[in-house]
């Protein structure tokens, strides 16, 4: 693997743009690489743990194997390949396999390293032939989908024309990918493009941990009819925001809410993954999906800049939560409320909206700018903003001032919370 770029600057422009939830092409490409410059730091992390922990010895091989295999698909083209390694789902699974315990979870947590060596070589074209480990008899090939083997190894060849997946001693059930990620053959399941953009409906379980095999699927046609009705709504309403969810979010993954009543949630360790249970209207699944569009932009800046010092205390209130929240959970909740304060504004001003529609937007809009106007004192009134995180709250509370009349709105705010989840 290429070396990881040296420490990333953000220019003050940047900063301010993101802040206010609308940043421009250049600022993405900045989030971009320094997500791959991140992802290749985490990769090295991983080898130099599994040369310091003593590892069955089948394990080693098999892991030595599989690296050289990764090394090997990502050459022919390593751009391509950026885009695997840089995938919501292998972020999720090298810190799963960097916290696994001990020699035999680290073991365990390793194997499913060849099936993202397969799904580099199969966008790289590159050639290669070599046998597989599979976990519980699947092979999950991220971002494509998953290989129901029934066995317990897999040879793959591949080239330039696709890669070809055989269960050993079970050729029945060869399967053929083509370099667009099309699949065909006896057990294979494709992850469904989300329609009009690069990502994924991630109902196969493989969202997080790669290992996890095959799962039972919800229903995949109600998830991408609601996904089609969600965006038609941005598109509709807001045509800049449509578009940067389609171009940004890789993979939708079907969650059930947690303990703590949340419905959606993003990863820290795999921005661009929406993880959310089914939004009960388009409506919902639109703000959904700007709520955690946020979370990952801000997630993925601060590993670039650090915009504050505080400790993991859950001590702050916030309008959205009925539990006291971290500092950075308060940071991370107020930019992504920001976001569909925005998203309203704009849906409120829209040329040729009835007026009944016209209210409803508005009044959505001041709930937003209410919850984060609350929150907004608690991160500036702290001592725990560095330089960078002043510009950048600073930043937010500006735009919020943009964003409508304030407390002089004759539109009240809700008594609900929100289910949407922090960053985790």
């Amino acid at each position: 693997m290429a070396p990881a770029p040296g420490v990333f600057t953000v220019p003050p422009d940047t900063l301010v743009r993101i802040a206010a939830t609308r940043q421009r092409s250049r600022d993405l490409d900045l989030l971009h690489a320094a997500l791959h410059s991140r992802r290749l730091v985490l990769f090295k992390a991983l080898l130099a743990r599994v040369g310091r922990e003593d590892l069955p010895r089948d394990a080693r091989a098999a892991f030595d194997r599989d690296w050289r295999l990764l090394a090997r698909a990502e050459s022919p083209a390593p751009a391509a390949a950026r885009r695997l390694l840089d995938h919501p789902a292998v972020g999720g699974w090298i810190v799963d396999a960097l916290n696994a315990s001990g020699p035999a979870g680290l073991a365990a947590a390793l194997r499913p390293l060849g099936g993202i060596a397969a799904g580099t070589a199969l966008r790289t074209g590159a050639r290669l032939d070599a046998t597989l480990s599979t976990t519980g008899g699947a092979l999950v090939v991220p971002g494509t989908g998953v290989q129901n083997a029934r066995t317990a190894h897999v040879r793959i060849r591949s080239g330039p024309r696709g890669t070809l997946l055989t269960p050993v001693n079970r050729p029945a059930r060869s399967v053929l990918l083509r370099p667009d990620g099309r699949g065909a053959g006896a057990g294979w399941t494709s992850l469904a493009v989300l329609p009009g953009s690069a990502g994924r409906l991630d109902d196969l379980g493989t969202g997080h941990t790669l290992g996890a095999g095959i799962r039972p699927r919800p229903d995949r046609a109600a998830w991408l009819a609601r996904w089609r009705a969600a965006v038609a709504l941005l598109e509709s309403a807001d045509p800049w925001r449509a578009a940067e969810v389609a171009r940004l979010i890789r993979s939708v993954v079907p969650m059930t809410p947690t303990d703590d009543g949340s419905s959606s949630c993003t990863l820290r360790a795999a921005p661009w993954a929406v993880h959310t249970a089914f939004p009960d209207t388009a409506r919902r699944f639109a703000e959904v999906l700007v709520h955690e569009l946020a979370h990952s932009k801000l997630a993925v800046l601060a590993d670039v800049v650090a915009l504050h010092h505080a400790d993991g205390a859950a001590i702050h209130r916030v309008a959205w939560r009925k539990d006291p929240r971290p500092f950075d959970g308060v940071l991370q909740g107020t930019y992504a409320h920001l976001a569909l304060a925005d998203l309203w504004a704009r849906v409120a001003e829209r040329p040729g909206a009835a007026p009944a529609a016209r209210r409803t937007a508005r009044a959505r809009r001041e709930e937003y700018r209410a919850q984060v106007a609350d929150a907004l004192p608690v991160l500036l009134d702290s001592d725990q903003l560095t330089e960078h995180g002043v510009r950048f709250t600073v930043s937010m509370k500006q735009h919020l001032t943009s964003l409508g009349s304030g407390s002089n709105s004759p539109y009240a705010l809700s008594d609900s919370l929100s289910r949407d989840g922090d960053v985790r």
